[in-house]
């Protein structure tokens, strides 16, 4: 019965009546007016509600009544995986409407409800008595604005409630109607309507919330429309029990119970309902949903295998470069071995053609040099050893480091030169160094190539990447706007 209930409530709904619900449920508005209350508060509360309604006008009316229907689902923890048949949709709802009735029951001393539409005609009673609350502590003229309105809903009734509302006043006179508005309240006036009229109990609620605001909406926005007064005459009930935390994460959703409920029962609705175009969105979301998780995780596959991929290689060049830097030093170490050759050779006897005997007679001279300045040196060091250098001695000395070097740099010339055209100098070591420097462009040739394809792979794991956010992003979208459900939930429920 409940979950035929809320299945006519949800699925007859359209048009701002459903966006409102959808609203109220996505956004849980929690809004609350304060103990001293400010009319501009329910103002601009309605002003937000139309605003976010205005951004939906576009949304498919079959997301929003699955994305309805699934919250109040997660709310309850009930195992959800989507629903193929009619059968399985009606057990899910069936469950919703009775943890929703029994939630209820749990929350209000009093309330002895055992469908939906109990549930909602408590509401209203709740409601009356708020109106009834506010009505004692407005002001004279509040309270005579009030009493003119009530006359007049009673004037439009049609004549068989006129007299039943004449019945209970006594008199058709404002006077009576002041005196039973201060023993008895507008709750009494509701007692008098039966259940079923709707348009007439519609009408007596928009008369009455005058005292809270102007009505200026369709009767069937009325809940969505004034949410947060619904929810003050839940709080302020004497009948509540539980701990308001509670109570606040489930009259919220509650409310758009009532909300779609309201509406099926006020618009008379009496048609077929098509679940088939609920069911076939369900399974296509779900499947849709799973072809992302399934790509996620392929994803999550490919990167993990890109990031083991690029750490061996990142060792791998590591080990490269160490190996190129062994040989370089070993190539350095047998040019040194050669230079130290050379510089015991009696180079003038070598023959490699005009360059080298340029070379030679270059370093033959800077020798000469420095031979010559440094016994000048030793001779001025024997003779002042223990005399402070005079300013020639120290320019000597400098004169002398200089062309050593500019020597040592000619030996470096001439032994590239003697390895360039391999010259039959010190033969058995350019050999070792020609071995080391084929190992070291290979080592080269390896070292680019496995950057080359590092760099490379690491582009194919930014694509991976982006991959993954892009899949978990359309994940969450499905979670956000179809489920309502933390990350995660979805595939546990679907198990």
């Amino acid at each position: 019965m409940n979950g035929q209930q809320l299945l006519y409530g949800l699925l007859t709904s359209k048009g701002d009546i459903l966006r409102a619900a959808y609203v109220l449920c996505d956004h849980r508005i929690y809004t609350e007016m304060s103990a001293q209350y400010q009319q501009t508060e329910h103002t601009d509360f309605q002003a937000s509600l139309v605003e976010e309604m205005k951004l939906l006008e576009k949304q498919p009316e079959v997301d929003m009544h699955l994305h309805i229907l699934l919250e109040m689902a997660k709310f309850f923890e009930l195992p959800v995986s989507h629903a193929t048949t009619n059968g399985e949709l009606y057990e899910l709802s069936d469950n919703i409407g009775n943890l929703l009735v029994s939630k209820y029951n749990e929350l209000f001393s009093i309330a002895r409800c055992h469908t939906l539409e109990d549930v909602m005609r408590h509401q209203i009673r709740l409601f009356f008595h708020l109106i009834d609350s506010q009505y004692m502590i407005a002001t004279n003229r509040q309270q005579a604005v009030f009493q003119q309105q009530l006359m007049n809903w009673i004037e439009q009734l049609p004549p068989m409630y006129q007299e039943r509302m004449i019945d209970v006043l006594g008199e058709y006179q404002q006077a009576a109607l002041v005196k039973l508005l201060q023993k008895k309240g507008t709750i009494e006036l509701y007692k008098q309507l039966p259940p079923h009229a709707y348009p007439a109990i519609s009408g007596l609620m928009a008369t009455v919330m005058s005292i809270f605001i102007p009505v200026n909406y369709p009767p069937a926005l009325l809940f969505s429309m004034n949410a947060p007064l619904f929810l003050m005459a839940s709080f302020e009930s004497h009948e509540i029990i539980a701990k308001r935390k509670e109570a606040g994460t489930f009259l919220p959703l509650l409310l758009v119970v009532v909300q779609l409920m309201w509406t099926y029962k006020l618009e008379h609705q009496d048609e077929l309902l098509n679940y088939q175009s609920l069911l076939i969105k369900w399974s296509s979301v779900h499947t849709t949903y799973q072809d992302y998780v399934k790509k996620k995780e392929q994803s999550l596959f490919d990167r993990e295998r890109l990031d083991n991929f690029i750490y061996k290689t990142e060792q791998y060049v590591k080990q490269l470069r160490a190996t190129e830097k062994k040989t370089v030093k070993q190539i350095e170490t047998l040019k040194t071995a050669i230079r130290h050759q050379l510089d015991e050779m009696e180079l003038t006897s070598l023959n490699g053609g005009l360059v080298l005997q340029k070379m030679i007679e270059e370093h033959e001279s800077l020798k000469q040099d420095v031979e010559e300045l440094q016994r000048k040196l030793s001779i001025k060091g024997d003779f002042f050893s223990k005399v402070r250098l005079t300013f020639r001695s120290a320019e000597r000395a400098v004169k002398s480091k200089v062309k050593e070097v500019e020597r040592k740099k000619v030996l470096m010339q001439m032994t590239d030169f003697i390895l360039a055209n391999r010259l039959p100098v010190c033969v058995d070591i350019q050999n070792e160094i020609y071995d080391y420097q084929d190992e070291l462009a290979t080592t080269i040739f390896q070292i680019n190539q496995q950057v080359e394809l590092l760099e490379e792979t690491k582009q194919s794991r930014q694509l991976a990447d982006a991959k993954v956010r892009r899949y978990d992003q359309e994940i969450k979208r499905f979670e956000r706007i179809y489920y309502g459900l933390k990350e995660g939930t979805v595939e546990e429920m679907a198990q």
